[in-house]
């Protein structure tokens, strides 16, 4: 009797831990989906869960564009889980939660800098490339956004709409930077304009927006915060009418950055799989988003015409399209043909706006000389410090 005992307790002791683990894998289980995308605990056991089921996205819609046909597609998504991979992220500044998209990547499709832009050379590099261009007349033109500007979906850096709009603009004397990132919102574009985007000393600045700002009134997020500056995490950002304002406010503050120094801007509204064509790529993830959008586009035109800025409707583009899908990679992004399409609507609107003698080109030799001076002075003797009390 005692043996059998022993063995009834062994049992039930075997079954109680046997609980307590099952207990603890589903309580982990729950916190992983709970706080997907969030740091911490959560992220790194859901890293491999969360890259893999986007591996597996991204792999059916590359095979329904036929774009990919001869591209290596492994490659293709081994450099695209490089720019996406968050603990590769270059940090901007840890006031502001959000993160470029992961610099020095060097691959056969995808190239960006030291600061995570679609670009060959690094932001210095892209600086002093700007100034020369304005000693040669060349136009300076900036374009701001999110992934679709980024050019996520396309084959190659040459194939975005800064690559194709650069290639169509280039013997009217115009080269384009993109300084588009995924995820971004207005908030963040603001960001990128005033402390990247202006030292470009840019003639022209295309602001292409509407979708991300907007995603967080339709959808909760579950890859993690798309950051709202200062409001990131609070419930005001799900309040309508907070949120219409907070984007009017951040686009406000670009187009007067912009027209108020004589540079021309381009308010372009983003277009949307289904919403204005009759593309169905996608369309069950953003039907949500519908209800808003309009509304967006009257108040992205509203921001446009309050600061003499040009307000370009992409949405409507593919309107009179059949099969219109061939434009779109997935329900937010744009194939090679719906990229070339867009590029080539911005190249129209650049070639039709009045050419400006920009005042701002004396703005920038003068700031160069003001800089030198303040490097030059000898300040020695002049200010007191801690030593010399």
């Amino acid at each position: 009797m005692p043996d059998s005992d022993t063995s009834r307790k062994n049992k039930l002791i075997g079954m109680a831990v046997t609980l307590c683990v099952v207990g603890s894998y589903l309580g982990i289980l729950y916190l992983v989906d709970t706080f997907t995308g969030s740091f911490g605990l959560a992220h790194l056991l859901n890293s491999k869960h969360v890259m893999g089921k986007h591996r597996e996205e991204l792999m059916g819609k590359i095979q329904r564009d036929p774009h990919f046909k001869d591209v290596d597609v492994e490659g293709y998504i081994e450099e695209v889980e490089k720019i996406i991979t968050m603990e590769k992220k270059r940090n901007l500044g840890n006031w502001v939660s959000f993160k470029s998209f992961t610099p020095n990547v060097a691959g056969k499709y995808i190239t960006t800098n030291d600061y995570g832009i679609r670009s060959p050379w690094s932001l210095r590099e892209m600086v002093q490339r700007a100034r020369n261009n304005r000693r040669a007349d060349i136009r300076n033109v900036v374009i701001l956004g999110g992934s679709a500007a980024f050019g996520y979906g396309v084959i190659n850096d040459e194939q975005t709409i800064s690559g194709v709009l650069s290639s169509m603009l280039e013997e009217d004397g115009y080269e384009v930077f993109n300084l588009a990132q995924g995820g971004f919102t207005s908030f963040m574009d603001l960001f990128s304009l005033s402390v990247i985007g202006l030292y470009l000393e840019p003639d022209i600045i295309i602001v292409m927006e509407g979708y991300a700002d907007i995603f967080h009134l339709a959808y909760k997020s579950e890859g993690g915060e798309l950051a709202w500056g200062l409001f990131s995490g609070l419930e005001k950002k799900l309040d309508p009418e907070f949120a219409f304002g907070f984007h009017y406010q951040n686009l406000d503050a670009m187009l007067r950055l912009g027209t108020q120094s004589d540079r021309q801007v381009i308010l372009a509204f983003q277009p949307l799989s289904g919403f204005e064509n009759d593309s169905t790529i996608d369309n069950n993830k953003i039907k949500k988003i519908w209800t808003f959008y309009p509304r967006i586009r009257e108040m992205m035109r509203l921001a446009a015409e309050n600061n003499g800025a040009e307000f370009l409707d992409l949405s409507v583009i593919f309107k009179e399209e059949k099969n219109s899908g061939i434009n779109f990679f997935d329900q937010v992004h744009l194939t090679v043909t719906g990229q070339r399409k867009v590029a080539k609507v911005f190249a129209e609107t650049i070639k039709n706006l009045e050419v400006k003698n920009l005042e701002q080109m004396d703005s920038f030799q003068l700031r160069e000389k003001w800089i030198q001076d303040i490097l030059a002075k000898d300040l020695t003797g002049k200010y007191k410090t801690v030593e010399d009390y």
